[in-house]
């Protein structure tokens, strides 16, 4: 059985979300849980959903969510569901404050030539 990848191309149309979380460090893992919670038990079924890739900082203050999706259309339509919401406000909760950003790829790099 393969492992699951996340392809980044800048051929794409999806648009990615990057959220920072901050978070007091005695708490990133249960923040870092959670989201794991929300992205199997809700996200993995939402249409439009792509993938979902959580990074925790060295120093224990951030979460990084880099989530794919579709289109931004879906995404605001699974905004709207309520199952989304709940487990958006568990996050919310836990976290000191969080920054959303929605992006395209824009170009990519490898030491190894350019791959898109």
């Amino acid at each position: 059985m393969s492992t699951p990848t996340t392809t980044i191309s800048v051929d794409s149309d999806v648009i990615t979300m990057v959220n920072v979380f901050t978070v007091a460090p005695e708490r990133q893992i249960e923040l870092a849980d959670a989201l794991d919670r929300a992205t199997r038990d809700v996200f993995l079924t939402v249409p439009g959903f792509v993938s979902a890739n959580l990074h925790v900082s060295l120093d224990g203050r951030r979460v990084v969510n880099y989530a794919q999706w579709a289109s931004e259309q879906q995404h605001q339509e699974a905004m709207r569901r309520s199952d989304v919401r709940e487990h958006i406000a568990e996050a919310a909760a836990i976290a000191e404050a969080y920054d959303p950003t929605f992006a395209r790829v824009r170009s990519i790099h490898h030491p190894h030539g350019r791959r898109a």
